[in-house]
C-alpha cells in the first residue's frame, strides 16, 4: 500500500484517555512513514498551543489542522486561517441562554492566539480544565468585548448536544458548520471549516492524491475527513454513527495504541 499521508484526530482517537500516546511508537511509526516519502498530519479540535505541547518531543515531524480545521501549519508556517461570522457570536451566545440548565460551564470563542469565555455556570473544577484547554483563556461577560476573528466557537452540552445543534442550523443555516466531537461537545466554525477541506488543502499543497491518505478518528467531527480519504479508518471506540459508512475499523482502541498499530500493520 502507497501511503503518503495520514492523518489523525487526538482526543478518543491518537491520545489515550489521560492525553499521553506511545511515543517511541510513534517515532516508529514517524520513521517508517518519512522513509517512503510520508507525511503525518495531526487534525484536531484542539489548538495549536496545546498540540505543542503533546507534541513537544516530535516539533517538525508532522504538519497540523487545528481547531477542526480552521487553521493549517504546513512546515511549521500558518498557510490557511478560516473565521466564523462575527454576528454568530451573539446568536449562539443567546441561543446558549435556552440550554442554561444543561449547559456545562459556558461557551468559548476561540481566536489564533488567544481564547474567550462567558461563564453561564461556575464550577471551579471545570473553569480549571478550561484554563488549560483553551490558549491565553480571557473571561468576558459579552462577546462585544472581543475585537479580532474567532476561529470557534466551542460549548458543552450533555444530553441535548444534537438539539442544540438542530438549532444553530436553523438559526445560521449555511452561514457556519456546527459539528460535535462527541460527549456533549459542539463546535462552531466557518461553514467551509472541516479536517476533509484542511487535508484537502495540505495533499494539493503537496501533490497528494485521495488513494495515497489514510486518516483515523472517533466522532462526527471526522466523518467529512474519513469520506474524503482513500482508505479511512473509525476507531473501535468510535461514535456508533460511524460505523454506519463504509470505513475499516482499527484493530485497538485509543487506550491500546490503536492509530499506531493499525498504521505498521497497513504499512
Amino acid at each position: 500500500m502507497s501511503i503518503k499521508l495520514i492523518a489523525s484526530d487526538l482526543d478518543a482517537t491518537f491520545l489515550k484517555n489521560d492525553k499521553s500516546f506511545n511515543e517511541p511508537l510513534f517515532q516508529e511509526v514517524l520513521d517508517k512513514l518519512h522513509a517512503q516519502g510520508g507525511q503525518f498530519v495531526v487534525a484536531t479540535g484542539n489548538h495549536v498551543k496545546k498540540i505543542k505541547e503533546y507534541f513537544r518531543n516530535f516539533d517538525g515531524q508532522y504538519q497540523l489542522i487545528a481547531n477542526n480545521g480552521a487553521e493549517v501549519i504546513l512546515n511549521g508556517e500558518l498557510k490557511q486561517v478560516w473565521s466564523v461570522p462575527n454576528e454568530s457570536l451573539a446568536i449562539i451566545n443567546d441561543l446558549s441562554n435556552k440550554y442554561l440548565a444543561d449547559l456545562q460551564l459556558g461557551i468559548s470563542f476561540v481566536a489564533a492566539t488567544r481564547s474567550y469565555m462567558i461563564v453561564k455556570n461556575h464550577n471551579d473544577e471545570q473553569l480549571s480544565f478550561a484554563k488549560t484547554y483553551f490558549e491565553n483563556l480571557t473571561l468576558i461577560n459579552s462577546v462585544d468585548e472581543i475585537k479580532e476573528p474567532i476561529l470557534k466557537i466551542s460549548l458543552v452540552i450533555p444530553e441535548l448536544e444534537y438539539e442544540f445543534m438542530r438549532e444553530a442550523k436553523t438559526i445560521l443555516g449555511n452561514k457556519v458548520h456546527v459539528t460535535t466531537s462527541g460527549y456533549g461537545a459542539i463546535d462552531i466554525v466557518n461553514p467551509y471549516v472541516n479536517k476533509a477541506n484542511a487535508l484537502r488543502y495540505i495533499a494539493e499543497t503537496l501533490d497528494i492524491s485521495v488513494d495515497e491518505i489514510m486518516a483515523f478518528g472517533d466522532g462526527l467531527n471526522d466523518l467529512e475527513m474519513l469520506e474524503y480519504v482513500g482508505h479511512p479508518y473509525a476507531m473501535t471506540n468510535a461514535d456508533k454513527e460511524l460505523f454506519k459508512h463504509d470505513f475499516e475499523v482499527s484493530i485497538a482502541d485509543n487506550e491500546h495504541d490503536g492509530v499506531l498499530r493499525t498504521i505498521l500493520e497497513k504499512l
